[in-house]
């Protein structure tokens, strides 16, 4: 009896595992490992060396299966910069809410990682909802880009200017991405234009935003909301279906979460 029921435990567990596609992750997941333990090297240990390991190991595993290996390239380039220079900031805060020594370093690292592996599962077919997980990978580098930006030392007007310029590319990288990924059908030069458009929108805003006293993770969370909110008018824009209603619902959607993000706010001038 007890055989019986082990074998059938292993039976189903093994269809279960098919189902989720497992063998097909456990590539990816090894990758993203990798990912996160060169991180992790690279940001304890500091210097050049290691941060070359680190971005030859992300560019080694991401290129080293060709497979449709441009369609998410720039979530790709703005992933590895900003899990190097978040993570670089973190290891130099001073107040991570009782933790201490290296551990916010790998936690972080462990989050990129994360992100590098649902990147390698979209990029290579491995997940159904690939477009479920690609938002939420750019919400994701929306967030980091943010966060880095507000945390940033921009007490210069040079390091403002070359920040607020890595914003800018990487911002513009990942919304052109968007667009080319749900509207792949839609004429190059009108969503080149609208690309560039919601960019410098959403600048403008990461700029207006830096000085609200509401935190810089709520801060971010707009940022988010704000991007997030013009993709989806683009999108309905560029399928030609934009009215009244979804502006409305977006309008509404906007309003609601900015009382949320208030309400939770500690305003300190």
């Amino acid at each position: 009896m007890g055989r019986f029921l082990g074998r059938k435990i292993v039976v189903e567990a093994t269809q279960l595992a098919r189902r989720l596609r497992l063998p097909a992750l456990m590539p990816s997941v090894g990758k993203a490992l990798l990912f996160s333990a060169a991180l992790s090297i690279a940001i304890i240990e500091g210097g050049f060396f290691w941060g070359l390991i680190f971005f030859g190991v992300a560019f080694y595993w991401y290129f080293r299966s060709m497979f449709e290996w441009n369609t998410f390239l720039y979530s790709f380039f703005v992933l590895t910069l900003y899990a190097y220079l978040s993570t670089s900031f973190l290891d130099h805060a001073t107040d991570l809410g009782g933790l201490s020594g290296n551990t916010p370093v790998v936690i972080a690292s462990l989050v990129f990682g994360v992100l590098f592996f649902l990147l390698l599962g979209i990029k290579e077919y491995v997940f159904l909802w690939r477009q479920a997980i690609f938002n939420f990978i750019s919400g994701s580098l929306y967030f980091f880009i943010s966060i880095t930006f507000f945390i940033a030392d921009k007490d210069s007007a040079w390091a403002f200017f070359s920040y607020f310029l890595l914003s800018f590319f990487a911002l513009y990288l990942l919304i052109k991405e968007s667009i080319d990924f749900f509207m792949e059908d839609a004429p190059k030069r009108k969503k080149e234009l609208l690309v560039v458009g919601s960019t410098l929108l959403v600048i403008e805003f990461l700029s207006v935003v830096s000085i609200l006293p509401i935190g810089f993770l709520n801060a971010a969370a707009l940022i988010v909301l704000i991007v997030f909110i013009l993709e989806d008018l683009v999108y309905h824009h560029l399928k030609g279906d934009l009215d009244r209603p979804i502006v409305l619902n977006n309008v509404t959607i906007l309003v609601i979460c900015l009382l949320f993000i208030f309400a939770t706010s500690k305003l300190t001038l």
